[in-house]
């Protein structure tokens, strides 16, 4: 069979754009949580959102005529925000990000099986530096398929039906952060693909390394505390106040555990020589920051609604630092 013809890409670095929009996606959430006016239209979502009638308060003027002519551009630069946040999807859509991350683990598996044309562009692209062994590369990409299937199962089993929505900017996100994140966890062994000729022979029983002994524990048990906090939630009634004693210490446990999930694989995908995959590393950078914003307006919906006095000792997500 004829191999399918892709075009060279030119001195295009994928894993260094990988890191960059990772990292560039972590700055604009920061940035938009940093300013109420754009915090409260474009941050939160689900129960925590507020709705665009209520941004202004009940008595705020609606129309051009009721304002002097000095704010008449600024209501308009207000009619353009709240239309944008207005441009909404089911929250019930976070189960396409887990649709995606597990179809794009299956399609790069292939690829890399197959040792396609696409594969090899991709990693005479992917950039210089230290590479992975074929025993780290398989095992990363095992666990971030096994990430996918256990949060796809989650969502399909567990996820109650709701009439919330999000911005639909966020879906855009989940949905591109899981194209990525399936590329992140093999790309910095390109290397030791493209002198592979077949990857599952290449595959070897060794004993395990010490990034192995740390990450592989790691990312059992934060999914494992994940899938109990998960389960735990979807038992509660909707809108009710968390009382497992995981909760009695923060407000967002679960989001801990995806955070120490992706520092497992960004230790156990590490070249030789480091302590951490620098494109897995950023991947990180950008779940924390995303969680940690949710985080922190979760506990401040929760004090409005159950008492500051019952919330406010908790800490948001990392017990004595956040």
């Amino acid at each position: 069979m004829t191999p399918a013809v892709v075009p060279d890409l030119g001195p295009l670095d994928i894993r260094q754009i990988i890191q960059i929009s990772f990292l560039l996606a972590a700055s604009t959430i920061l940035f938009f949580s940093s300013l109420p006016s754009l915090k409260i239209r474009f941050v939160t979502y689900g129960s925590r959102a507020t709705s665009v009638s209520n941004i202004e308060g009940p008595n705020a003027p609606r129309a051009d005529h009721d304002l002097p002519k000095s704010h008449t551009r600024s209501s308009w630069s207000k009619a353009v925000l709240d239309y944008v946040t207005d441009l909404q999807v089911p929250h019930g859509w976070f189960l396409h990000f887990y649709v995606v991350s597990v179809l794009c683990s299956l399609f790069w598996g292939i690829q890399i099986l197959a040792r396609t044309s696409l594969l090899v562009v991709v990693c005479e692209n992917a950039g210089a530096g230290r590479t992975l062994s074929m025993n780290q590369l398989a095992l990363v990409w095992t666990l971030m398929a096994v990430q996918g299937l256990r949060r796809l199962a989650e969502s399909i089993l567990l996820a109650k039906s709701s009439a919330s929505k999000m911005w639909f900017v966020h879906w855009i996100l989940g949905v591109m952060f899981y194209v990525a994140m399936s590329i992140a966890v093999w790309i910095e062994g390109a290397e030791t693909l493209l002198r592979s000729q077949s990857p599952l022979r290449d595959i070897t029983i060794t004993a395990p390394s010490i990034r192995t002994m740390i990450g592989l524990p790691l990312f059992l048990l934060a999914s494992g505390i994940q899938n109990d906090c998960h389960t735990y939630l979807a038992s509660l009634p909707k809108y009710t106040l968390p009382d497992h004693p995981i909760f009695h210490t923060m407000v967002c446990p679960h989001y801990a555990a995806e955070c120490i999930i992706y520092l497992s694989l960004a230790i156990l995908g590490a070249p030789e020589g480091a302590w951490m995959n620098r494109t897995v590393f950023t991947a990180l950078v950008f779940v924390t920051c995303n969680l940690a914003v949710t985080a922190s307006t979760t506990k401040e919906w929760y004090m409005a609604k159950f008492g500051r006095e019952k919330v406010e000792y908790r800490w948001r997500m990392i017990p004595f630092l956040f």
